[in-house]
C-alpha cells in the first residue's frame, strides 16, 4: 500500500471545472469549426516555417490583420497625441497660475 488515498471522483471534477474557469478568465479563446483542409495545411506550413505552434501562428496572423500588436498601436497613438499637443497653440491666460492659486487659497 502506498499510503495515499485518491480523492473522490466528484472532487476531481470540481477541481478541474474550477481550474478551467479560473484560467478562462485570463484570456479569451476562439474556436474555429469546419476549417477547410487546404487552409489548415497552409497554416501548418506557415507555423512550421516560423517555428510556432498552429495556435501561435493563427494568433499572429489575426493580429496582423487587425492592425498589429495592440501595444504597438497604443504606443503609436500616444506618440500622435503628444505630437498634436506640442503643435497646439498655448491658451492665453489673463492671470498667472500663481495668482490663481493664491486667490483660491484666500477664499
Amino acid at each position: 500500500m502506498s499510503g495515499s488515498i485518491a480523492p473522490p471522483e466528484h472532487a476531481l471534477r470540481m477541481q478541474s471545472e474550477y481550474t478551467h474557469s479560473v484560467s478562462a478568465l485570463d484570456m479569451a479563446s476562439l474556436q474555429i469549426r469546419d476549417l477547410p483542409d487546404p487552409l489548415h495545411r497552409f497554416l501548418q506550413r506557415r507555423a512550421s516555417a516560423q517555428k510556432r505552434s498552429l495556435s501561435q501562428q493563427a494568433l499572429a496572423d489575426l493580429e496582423a490583420i487587425a492592425g498589429g500588436d495592440p501595444r504597438q498601436r497604443r504606443r503609436l497613438a500616444l506618440e500622435r497625441i503628444a505630437e498634436r499637443w506640442q503643435q497646439r497653440q498655448a491658451l492665453p491666460w489673463e492671470e498667472s497660475p500663481e495668482s490663481l492659486i493664491r486667490s483660491d487659497r484666500e477664499r
